[in-house]
C-alpha cells in the first residue's frame, strides 16, 4: 500500500506531462523562455569572462533570469516585455554589424520568445 497522498502526486505529474505533450503551457523546465533565458544569461557571463564587460553580465544575467522566471511561472505578458526590450536593445546593433555574437544570437532568441509569448497570451 502506498503512503497517503502519493497517488495524487502521481496523477498530478501525469496530467502535467500530458499537458506538455499536447502543447498546452506546462511551466516546465523545457519552456521556450527557460531555454532562451538560460542561453541569454550564459552569454552575459561569457561576455564578462571574455571581455570583462559588467554591462553584459548585468543585462544578460538579469534579462536571462527574468525570461527563466517567465517560463517557470507562465508569465507570458512579462515574457513579451522582456523579448521586446531585448529586440530593441540588440536588434539595431546586429542589423548594423551583422555579427552573430552576441547581437545576432540575442536578436534571434528574442524574436522566438516574442512569438512564443504572444502565442501563449492569445490562447
Amino acid at each position: 500500500s502506498s503512503p497517503s497522498g502519493s497517488g495524487s502526486a502521481v496523477c498530478t505529474r501525469a496530467t502535467h506531462l500530458r499537458g506538455a505533450v499536447q502543447g498546452r503551457p506546462s511551466g516546465s523546465a523545457m519552456d521556450v523562455n527557460v531555454v532562451a533565458g538560460s542561453l541569454v544569461a550564459a552569454g552575459g557571463v561569457m561576455g564578462f569572462a571574455k571581455k570583462g564587460s559588467k554591462a553584459s553580465l548585468i543585462s544578460g544575467g538579469l534579462s536571462g533570469l527574468f525570461l527563466i522566471f517567465c517560463g517557470l511561472r507562465q508569465r507570458y505578458g512579462y515574457g513579451v516585455f522582456v523579448s521586446v526590450l531585448l529586440l530593441v536593445m540588440m536588434g539595431p546593433g546586429f542589423a548594423k554589424t551583422k555579427k552573430m555574437m552576441p547581437g545576432g544570437m540575442v536578436t534571434i532568441l528574442s524574436a522566438i520568445t516574442l512569438l512564443y509569448n504572444g502565442r501563449m497570451l492569445n490562447q
